[in-house]
């Protein structure tokens, strides 16, 4: 009933079920999850706790609780949300989420080896599954920002080979803002191609990009490959792990009259497919072509050396 917005239904029912004592309290946390304003909603989730709500609830209302703070970024309460569901459902039903929200709160005070150490304990109760790669991302990023780089992109790298799942578009999120705050712009345009190929809607494509627009290869380094006997310049345009994908994309640019070429690239012993567009002989030739492209499809593309 409460599903479908019946809730005058609702509440005679609840009614009958709910002691006289916390009636009120059952009402409003029925009332908070049909509640659209998220401020409203946890005003109502902390009243129905004051008003000795029923205690099948009450460890939802908490775990509620604490996603309403998370999300708006008020770490305080979020704190001592977390504190009082750890005292009183040790093994509680969002203990898991729990544990990496208290992680992430110890990762964002600065305390690194506490934040590993949770989500050590958190993978240890989730060993397999997407609960376990879940716990694998909250590891990387911390020791990301912990500054243990080596070991976080290992895991990243393996996260990223997965063939579904939530982790994997965070893996390449992650490893692509990693190149671009080391100005690695090779491996910055790589897991940005696979992020866009496997994950067109994936949040984190849009602001890759504008990261990326302040990460650029030096000319004086790339024209040394002029120099070079038989060295040319391509524009590429993509990466692929499925070759399909690779051809459809060469198929779009046939129009250009440029050379197209589909290549086999093994990176981690997996191997990939990349598109590349055109001969030229120097690389301000293929810049410009490449920012021709770039406006023509509003989309980031990278000049190499072959």
């Amino acid at each position: 009933m409460i599903m479908d917005g019946r809730l005058e239904q609702a509440s005679d029912s609840l009614s009958k079920l709910s002691t006289a004592a916390s009636r009120d309290g059952d009402q409003l946390y029925f009332a908070a999850l049909l509640e659209e304003d998220a401020n409203q909603a946890a005003r109502l989730l902390e009243a129905s706790l004051t008003a000795s709500v029923s205690a099948v609830y009450r460890e939802d209302i908490y775990y509620r609780l604490a996603q309403y703070y998370l999300v708006k970024g008020d770490y305080k309460p979020l704190k001592e949300l977390i504190t009082l569901y750890k005292a009183q459902w040790e093994d509680g039903r969002h203990i898991g989420q729990i544990s990496r929200y208290a992680a992430l709160v110890a990762q964002l005070d600065g305390k690194y080896d506490a934040a590993i150490r949770t989500i050590d304990k958190y993978l240890l109760m989730h060993p397999n599954g997407d609960a376990a790669k879940r716990g694998e991302i909250d590891k990387a990023r911390t020791m990301m920002e912990f500054n243990k780089k080596i070991g976080a992109r290992k895991l990243l790298r393996n996260l990223s080979r997965g063939k579904h799942g939530q982790s994997v578009p965070q893996a390449l999120y992650i490893l692509a803002g990693d190149a671009i705050a080391s100005s690695r712009t090779d491996d910055a345009v790589f897991y940005y191609n696979l992020l866009r190929e496997g994950y067109p809607s994936a949040i984190g494509l849009a602001s890759t990009i504008d990261r990326m627009m302040g990460v650029s290869t030096s000319d004086t380094d790339d024209s040394r490959a002029e120099q070079l006997t038989g060295t040319y310049y391509s524009v590429q345009l993509g990466v692929f792990s499925e070759k399909g994908n690779a051809k459809r994309m060469s198929d779009r640019f046939k129009s250009y009259d440029k050379k197209i070429q589909i290549a086999k690239k093994n990176v981690s012993g997996v191997q990939y497919h990349v598109v590349y567009i055109g001969n030229f002989k120097t690389y301000s030739d293929a810049q410009r072509f490449k920012n021709e492209l770039e406006s023509h499809h509003g989309e980031l593309y990278q000049v190499v050396a072959r």
